[in-house]
């Protein structure tokens, strides 16, 4: 995708736009802030953040990278991303102690933890405070920023703009195989139905 379809894209899905409240440490991903309404997030600071995200969980062997989202609409985008990925995932309710209680059905054991949102997927974030592995995040501009090691700064409360983010993240995270699963299906398909491999 050529920059001027990226720009596009961030503009048409939402990813830039983030909500009106006040986070000194979000500031500076900040471009533009619409008094009483919103702030508009710096394209630049977001693309080079999903690339950097991708450099940290390509660190990692896919099982070790635990996807946890509880964004209903995001489902498909979630799904696709840790299938065609091959990273584990916890969507919907994430149960406190999955990390840490091997007792549990769904108990996990990654190196690494990534959330579509950190107040929702909190108890993750504890979780993986608590066994010492690192946290990344899409952060919007009223997101907490406690543990969290990298952030992705963009809309994680529009599904389309969680969806793109995670999109381009596998793009940049791709090797050969996944690179040519990506290449035969688009956007759309990712974010509305469940990918085949």
């Amino acid at each position: 995708m050529n920059k001027a379809d990226k720009l596009e894209a961030y503009k048409k899905y939402g990813v830039r736009i983030g909500t009106k409240g006040a986070n000194k440490f979000m500031e500076k991903f900040v471009f533009k802030r619409i008094p009483n309404k919103f702030v508009i997030f710096n394209v630049k600071m977001i693309d080079e953040r999903i690339k950097l995200g991708a450099k940290l969980l390509n660190n990692y062997k896919r099982k070790e990278v635990l996807l946890v989202s509880t964004f209903d609409e995001a489902y498909y985008a979630v799904y696709n991303f840790s299938r065609i990925m091959g990273v584990s995932v916890n969507f919907g309710r994430y149960l406190a102690g999955s990390l840490t209680n091997i007792s549990y059905d769904n108990f996990f054991e990654p190196k690494i933890v990534f959330v579509t949102d950190p107040l929702t997927d909190r108890r993750a974030i504890k979780d993986a405070k608590r066994i010492n592995i690192p946290v990344m995040a899409i952060c919007n501009n009223d997101s907490s920023l406690r543990f969290i090691d990298l952030i992705i700064p963009g809309n994680n409360k529009k599904a389309e703009s969680v969806g793109f983010i995670l999109f381009l993240l596998a793009n940049d995270m791709a090797n050969d195989k996944e690179r040519s699963v990506l290449s035969k299906i688009t956007f759309e398909d990712f974010i509305s139905k469940e990918i085949s491999i």
